[in-house]
């Protein structure tokens, strides 16, 4: 085990603490040039979510993929730099703390280019460098393209000098397949320079064993790419033409036909090198592009690797192709033969210009090669294949023309769905109780939110009795530091501000156009008497749905019910949707209109791809406005706002005044995170706030509490987790009590660092591990709400108080888990894992952040994505004198998967859900190991799963866990909930529904793919992981299910609980008043539970009720001054 005591340093902003991080991140060299707006709107996850992919593909030419080769020179000029020498450096810029004092340098990003000469360290950047060799670029751009287009073609990648392993190089790879895609990306890194430069020589031996032969089916496109930085050599290879006349069946004169005799030949290829050198490799790449291969395809290599004889002695023709038919057959496009041909791309790497020597032969070689020859240019030579790169940005722009006109004419349309989205809210009252919940409609990308009475029997996930009203809809917009509120009379902005082309005409489209079409207020006779650039989407109503324009789609964010009671209700509703829009309804005397619409809040300003400003989420407001948005793969659907949100109301103690506030992250859209007041009343002056100060003109003032800072110090990834907010203590006095309650406490908000962030987020959007799992502590309203009184601390709102980054932690940290342990209202432990697998404790119990500490517990087989949920257990071990010695622990429960990423959808790893013992009473903390945990096992059961109920010990196990179903890719993406001491978590299984595709790929077709999702409702007893029992506290998801089953459903799926015993508090809630620690509850709940599910019905959860006991509260304390 790994002991962790003392290990722990103080590092970063104000507070650190700080573990061991790595780094490892490979630049999107194909994407650099780009500029940023561009860049991004290629996701980097899924472009729309697992669960509601559903589309059409249609080929407009033939469904096979092309075959690519690779034909890179490796020869030892190619480490040589590229001239001028550049360097390429890992940098860390140092971040100094908010109060001034003192800062931290973070670890080593990846590489950044372009410096002409290494930098010196100063006090504000560190940097270390090496030189910017020509293989350096080529092995990035490859690994690049791979991942890039690894589903799209088949590589095959063949070094010049690869003539030794052919089972390596000598064939193409479907790296649309896992071990394939990892082989090539291994054989590119594997990349070194070892010999001279055969270009000629090594050509036919490519063309004939690798593409010509290895060609599957007769529409098959084939590419050559021929990368190198110098002048080829004088070598050849043998001819396949036989000057004997003699019948010798080896041979066949696919590339030699036209030389008469095999000494004009070598006159050709030996001799008069300044005339026909450059015209050498022109000669085999225009009788590729241009004389059909067809009958030139053999079942083995033609040559030997060297290209210094012909293997076979009688060659096997291949007479048809994969699909069992000739390779001339009719093609049904044009009705005429197919002819199979391979057009060649080069590209010369460091060449410099054309009059110097290296170059003066090296040039016309390549340019010459290319089928069609001549350099490539935008304006003058469009059609030319030539590509002259002399820096890193040449080789990266080349590369990227290239496969752009490689890439096939596959187009894809969005088909419309209607789904439920797997998320739940609950209105509870003394009267009434009220469930939530959003269906979507994805050819509008809209969504209707649903509110269904939960007394009533008649509810169906299909019913919509009840909706809110929008007639009332006012938008504010925040940059980071103003609210605006938007009206068309606002002059605070530009077209540039969201990216808006500008003509003569359209100086105020921003606002009459763009924010009128978000504000629905956009009306046709507007749209047409406007000299508008963008085509605006029109929102009209559907059949079986109804209106789509309210808003827009609810994907995975939450809806909360928040206040008191108004109208027999919960005063107010919050959600948030992917047009960018935090949602604030609030309860109305309306029986079928219950919510209506207050205001839509847009933060505006929350990076995207940048930290200079430059890429915003604003720029893609556009594109969800355009009238081709998300129809296809060109127009993309986009996560504007879809983050985790966290609503809580203070707590009101001795009739002070109660304010609700929100804190959200940007979830796939951005980097970042933001508070804003909802309502309620200020707690120092009592002014009403936001939406219940709507009388007044200034209103829009006081929503905004605080947002993220962006710009350079911006090393938050996209922010998908969601957040916790909780009190704490924070009070950096020597002499601090750790248990007052009467001052030193904070409002604080508790965000992950999240995923993908990189130094060089700016220039590539490539999906890669963030270098550091850190926890962000932030004070949102700058009080100190002790017990004694209420005062400002003289802190801003949305100070950093802390940032603690996890030991050994990578991959970016998922949602937190904020945990009361003494039950007095006060976060004192946080629980989170990270995208890597690891599990963490940071450890607030010190009332001076300088003591916090954070302590990896756990190491799991797979990503976790949600947060963890905790029960607390007093257990007992025996002291030196036999007496028991309670012992407060943390049982912390979750389960592994990821469903983000596009790649995800196919992944089949084995899942986990886990429960790990950790002793709080420690003052050492190890991490645990596998080993020391107790597996419980799932068996099918006819329809149902059952855990087994192995007994656990306390002596001997340190948790338990239980395996997922295995080959089915079944993950846990959310968190559990707890019921006294009964777990229950939904894992979800995808299938990808697709029509077979035909056999023969060379017919036209159309294949209609759908993604469908099986959910999981897996209950456990969490003591034990293994199978609740009759008397055990359990879930009923089906009522003809044995007691404690696991059950599957088809369809997204969702449920909540509200009313039962729980010491996380960092979730949506009304705070309670700070109290003296309070004894633990394990099996019994103190007020009823409610729960409900997506389908709009009651969930019964059978846990016995506690009884009423009462508790004597202690005197407060005096509050001390501030240090």
């Amino acid at each position: 085990m790994n002991k962790q005591k003392d290990k722990f340093q103080i590092t970063g902003t104000k507070h650190f603490t700080a573990g061991q991080t790595l780094c490892c991140t490979v630049l999107g060299f194909l994407n650099l040039f780009v500029i940023p707006s561009a860049l991004a709107a290629a996701n980097i996850f899924a472009d729309i979510p697992l669960h509601l992919q559903s589309k059409s593909i249609t080929t407009s030419s033939y469904s096979v993929k092309p075959n690519i080769t690779l034909y890179i020179d490796d020869s030892g000029s190619m480490s040589m730099n590229i001239v001028p020498i550049t360097y390429k450096c890992r940098v860390s810029r140092w971040i100094p703390n908010p109060n001034g004092k003192g800062g931290s340098w973070p670890p080593y990003g990846g590489y950044e280019y372009g410096f002409n000469e290494k930098p010196k360290n100063t006090s504000e950047v560190r940097y270390s460098c090496n030189t910017y060799r020509r293989i350096d670029a080529v092995k990035e751009v490859l690994t690049d393209i791979i991942k890039n287009y690894h589903n799209d073609m088949y590589f095959a990648f063949r070094p010049m000098c690869g003539t030794g392993d052919q089972k390596k190089f000598n064939k193409f790879y479907d790296t649309s397949d896992q071990d394939n895609y990892e082989s090539m990306l291994d054989n590119i890194n594997r990349l070194e320079t070892p010999c001279d430069t055969p270009t000629t020589r090594q050509f036919p031996v490519i063309a004939r064993n690798l593409v010509i032969n290895k060609l599957k089916y007769r529409c098959q496109k084939s590419y050559i790419i021929l990368l190198s930085d110098g002048e080829a050599d004088n070598t050849y290879s043998v001819s396949d033409k036989n000057y004997n006349n003699t019948n010798d069946s080896r041979y066949d004169a696919y590339f030699d036909r036209d030389f008469q005799s095999n000494n004009e030949r070598l006159d050709f290829l030996s001799r008069n090198h300044n005339v026909n050198k450059p015209l050498r490799l022109k000669f085999y790449t225009d009788r590729l592009n241009n004389y059909n291969f067809g009958d030139y395809i053999y079942t083995k290599d033609y040559y030997n690797a060297t290209g210094k004889s012909i293997i076979s002695t009688s060659p096997d023709r291949r007479k048809t192709d994969d699909a069992g038919q000739p390779w001339n057959e009719i093609d049904p496009h044009t009705g005429k033969r197919f002819i199979q041909t391979a057009q060649t791309f080069t590209i010369g790497v460091g060449l410099g210009q054309r009059n110097t020597n290296e170059a003066k032969i090296a040039i016309p070689y390549l340019e010459n090669a290319a089928t069609p020859s001549g350099e490539y240019n935008e304006k003058t030579n469009p059609d030319g294949r030539f590509f002259n790169a002399n820096s890193r940005d040449e080789i990266i722009k080349a590369f990227d023309k290239v496969f752009k006109t490689i890439k096939g004419e596959i187009t894809s349309s969005t088909m419309q769905t209607t789904n439920t989205a797997p998320t739940i809210a609950i209105s509870n009252t003394d009267l009434n109780n009220l469930s939530i919940t959003a269906k979507i409609e994805t050819g509008s990308w809209s969504s209707q939110i649903c509110i269904n009475d939960l007394e009533k029997q008649s509810n169906s996930s299909n019913s919509c009795p009840m909706q809110p009203s929008y007639d009332n809809r006012q938008l504010l917009l925040n940059d980071g530091k103003n609210t605006y509120l938007y009206s068309d009379s606002l002059n605070s902005f530009s077209n540039n501000t969201f990216k808006l082309s500008s003509n003569d005409k359209n100086r105020d489209e921003w606002r009459d156009g763009l924010l009128a079409w978000l504000n629905r207020s956009l009306t046709d006779a507007t749209q047409q008497k406007n000299d508008f650039t963008l085509n605006y989407r029109k929102r009209r109503p559907l059949k079986d749905f109804g209106n789509t324009r309210d808003i827009g789609d609810i994907i995975d964010n939450s809806i909360i019910t928040a206040g008191k009671t108004e109208n027999n209700r919960q005063k107010y509703l919050i959600t948030s949707a992917n047009d960018g829009m935090v949602y604030v309804f609030r309860s109305r005397n309306n029986s079928k209109y219950p919510y209506d619409l207050k205001f839509n809040y847009m933060p505006i300003s929350i990076e995207r791809q940048s930290n200079d400003g430059s890429d915003l989420v604003s720029h893609y407001y556009k594109n969800l406005a355009s009238k081709d948005y998300a129809s296809n793969d060109t127009n993309r659907h986009l996560y504007l706002l879809n983050g985790g949100m966290v609503v809580q109301q203070t707590d009101g103690d001795n009739n002070r005044p109660q304010q609700i506030f929100m804190v959200s992250t940007l979830g796939q859209a951005g980097r970042g995170a933001f508070a804003i007041n909802i309502g309620g009343h200020d707690i120092l002056t009592g002014q009403p706030l936001a939406a219940e100060n709507m009388n007044s003109s200034n209103w829009y003032k006081n929503v905004f509490l605080f947002q993220t800072p962006g710009g350079k110090n911006n090393q938050f990834g996209y922010t998908v987790g969601t957040p916790a907010i909780a009190r704490i203590r924070v009070n950096s006095n020597p002499n601090a009590s750790e248990t007052s309650l009467t001052d030193h406490i904070r409002q604080a908000a508790f965000i992950s660092n999240g995923y993908n962030y990189s130094p060089t987020l700016a220039q590539d959007i490539a999906a890669k591990p963030s270098p550091e799992s850190a926890l962000y502590i932030y004070d949102i309203l700058g009080i100190d709400v002790g017990t004694q009184a209420y005062t400002r601390t003289g802190t801003q709102k949305g100070e950093l108080i802390a940032k603690l980054v996890a030991p050994g932690g990578s991959g970016g940290l998922s949602s937190p888990t904020a945990i009361d342990i003494n039950g007095n209202g006060i976060a004192s432990i946080i629980y989170a894992g990270d995208y890597t697998g690891n599990l963490y404790r940071f450890d607030l119990r010190a009332p001076n952040p300088s003591d916090w500490k954070v302590y990896k517990i756990f190491t799991a087989n797979g990503p976790i994505t949600a947060a963890p949920n905790v029960f607390l257990a007093e257990t007992s071990t025996k002291s030196s004198s036999s007496n028991k010695t309670p012992r407060l622990t943390a049982i912390v429960t979750f389960g592994t998967g990821s469903d983000i990423y596009q790649n995800d959808l196919n992944n089949k790893d084995q899942q986990t859900v886990y429960g790990i013992y950790d002793d709080l009473s420690r003052e050492d903390v190890e991490e645990i190991s596998k080993s020391r945990l107790l597996e419980q096992t799932l068996t099918q059961n006819g329809n149902y799963r059952q855990l087994s109920n192995y007994p656990f010990y306390p002596s001997v196990h340190q948790g338990w866990y239980f395996n997922l179903e295995s080959n089915s890719g079944e993950r846990v993406v959310s968190k559990p909930v707890i019921v006294s001491y009964a777990g229950a978590v939904l894992s979800r299984i995808y299938n990808v529904n697709k029509e077979e595709k035909l056999p023969d790929p060379c017919k036209p077709t159309t294949v209609t793919q759908r993604n469908s999702v099986i959910t999981g409702k897996i209950q456990f007893n969490v003591k034990t992981g293994g199978a609740l029992l009759k008397t055990d506290p359990n879930f009923v998801f089906d009522d003809k299910a044995p007691v404690g089953s696991i059950v599957n459903s088809d369809g997204p799926f969702g449920f909540t609980v509200v009313g039962h015993n729980s010491h996380d508090i960092g979730g949506s809630l009304t705070q309670k008043p700070l109290r003296e620690q309070a004894q633990l509850s394990e099996s019994c709940s103190r007020a009823a539970v409610i729960a409900a599910t997506t389908d709009g019905e009651k969930l019964t959860i059978n846990v016995p009720r506690c009884p009423i006991r009462f508790q004597r509260l202690s005197w407060r304390e005096i509050k001390p001054g501030y240090y």
